[in-house]
């Protein structure tokens, strides 16, 4: 039965839904030196089935009524809507220029599924977003259409320097979420996204911990090789010396 309800979700913002195609859903936050930067937030259907998506979609997962609250923040200098295609993909998407951001989130942002919330402490801050099914049980129709296999949602967070991350941090002050629909309704969990950051530049050279770890373990394999010759060598050594002790 909890599968099924999951399975009737709609989460127009989050993009993680298909209807008769693929849907992919794009969020990206960029933070500036001076805590500024924008919020961006896309979703993208197969042009084939862009018109079905949009009779299904209900209003207030328009990105223009699920931000409508954000946007009368005074640190909102501005917003931009687009709709373009791209590779057979329609694409919406919502851009926002945000002149403070620890200001603008420091209370929890709910936007459908979506909570967000940056705070400060010390000169670090930490960025926290969830995305929790249980709060978008909208069911839709033509629901038997439903194919979730190739939905996603990507989320990217750009910042002079991350320090921690549960994400994927594949540069100094880039970390990167990847979520598959079919494993968020499986699981029916929330998920939680988590970094911290702060605002000076990283300085010297950035080796990410993908790239890193094979040759640490590497390292650590060939360490325990030679370690294992050297004590196979030395025990010989000392068998053939006590052999030439042996007096008869």
């Amino acid at each position: 039965m909890r599968k099924t309800r999951f399975a009737l979700i709609l989460i127009g913002l989050t993009g993680l839904l298909l209807l008769g195609g693929c849907v992919s859903f794009d969020e990206d936050i960029l933070i500036k030196e001076d805590g500024s930067g924008t919020l961006r937030f896309a979703y993208g259907v197969e042009t084939t089935a862009y018109s079905q998506f949009e009779l299904a979609l209900p209003q207030e997962y328009q990105l223009d009524s699920l931000f409508a609250t954000l946007i009368q923040d005074e640190n909102i200098t501005d917003v931009r809507q687009q709709d373009y295609e791209e590779g057979g993909i329609t694409w919406q998407s919502i851009e926002m220029d945000i002149a403070d951001f620890p200001a603008v989130f420091a209370d929890e942002r709910r936007f459908g599924p979506i909570f967000m919330i940056f705070d400060e402490q010390d000169g670090t801050y930490h960025f926290e977003q969830t995305i929790d099914l249980n709060l978008a049980n909208v069911s839709i129709p033509g629901i038997y259409l439903l194919d979730i296999a190739d939905a996603g949602f990507e989320v990217q967070l750009v910042t002079p320097q991350i320090i921690d991350t549960n994400g994927i941090q594949r540069d100094a002050g880039v970390s990167t979420w990847s979520i598959s629909l079919p494993d968020l309704v499986e699981e029916s969990e929330s998920i939680y996204l988590e970094a911290e950051y702060i605002l000076e530049p990283y300085e010297g050279y950035f080796i990410p911990w993908e790239l890193y770890f094979p040759y640490v373990v590497f390292g650590f394999l060939g360490l325990s090789i030679v370690s294992i010759l050297a004590i196979i060598i030395v025990n010989t050594s000392k068998r053939g010396k006590k052999k030439q002790k042996l007096k008869f």
